[in-house]
């Protein structure tokens, strides 16, 4: 895969991240052109010596459509949007980019102490305040729902799909419940099938109040599919970090 290609593919990831978590509420729509401008930008940078074809990049999005994008390159220096992450360039940067400036400090910081990325925001958008929404109240459990959801987990289970024990993400709605569980076989079952898009488009007008909670399971689906097959068993309750899932973390 070219390095294109392979940027593209997580750019895609980390968009499917915002549109399943709905971060993306109020915000302008994905910066393409300007992502493209700063994929050729790495590309001079690989080509002139600059950095390893294939390094780790991260990138943060802004509000108004700005990227900040980073790589440490062959020299352990920090690069910046394909450039030295030098004072005048991490100034400029700031200048630019007002949201990510306190980005640029924590690149600038980490550079003075050879520590490259270390320590920086995963891929993808950085939690700008204020356009996070916050949780709403957790409605109250429909214990009928959930015993229905579990029997037909419990199915899977027998069938060999899915492990004893395994780590569920539980999600109550005002009309039953979501029962989440990663299969061995890499698959991502939500109350007893897998999460295909006609299944998720059953569950989302079922449950349209955690039709959000539906969507952002088929990112992280998704991805899992994007990898090679895997045993998914305890990933969603390591990763869960919703304050409404009552499942056991």
């Amino acid at each position: 895969m070219g390095r294109d290609a392979k940027r593209a593919k997580q750019a895609r990831r980390d968009k499917r991240r915002r549109e399943a978590d709905g971060r993306d509420a109020g915000i302008p729509p994905f910066p393409e052109a300007e992502i493209e401008r700063i994929w050729h930008a790495w590309n001079r940078a690989i080509d002139s010596g600059l950095m390893e074809d294939g390094a780790e990049t991260k990138y943060h999005f802004t509000p108004d459509g700005k990227v900040l994008s980073v790589a440490v390159g062959r020299s352990g220096q920090v690069l910046a949007n394909g450039e030295r992450l030098t004072p005048s360039v991490a100034e400029r940067l700031r200048r630019e980019m007002p949201f990510l400036a306190p980005m640029v400090t924590f690149y600038e910081n980490n550079q003075a102490a050879g520590r490259g990325l270390e320590g920086a925001p995963g891929d993808g958008v950085f939690p700008l305040p204020g356009y996070a929404p916050g949780p709403g109240p957790a409605p109250a459990l429909d214990t009928d729902a959930l015993e229905e959801a579990r029997q037909a987990t419990g199915a899977l289970v027998r069938a060999g799909k899915v492990a004893e024990g395994v780590g569920a993400m539980v999600i109550p709605s005002q009309c039953g419940v979501l029962v989440a569980v990663g299969g061995r076989d890499g698959e991502l079952y939500v109350n007893g099938h897998a999460l295909t898009e006609a299944w998720a488009g059953r569950l989302r007008a079922d449950l349209p109040d955690v039709a959000s909670d539906v969507t952002r399971l088929q990112a992280v689906r998704a991805e899992w599919l994007d990898s090679p097959p895997a045993d998914r068993t305890l990933d969603l309750a390591q990763c869960c970090t919703d304050p409404n899932c009552l499942g056991a973390h």
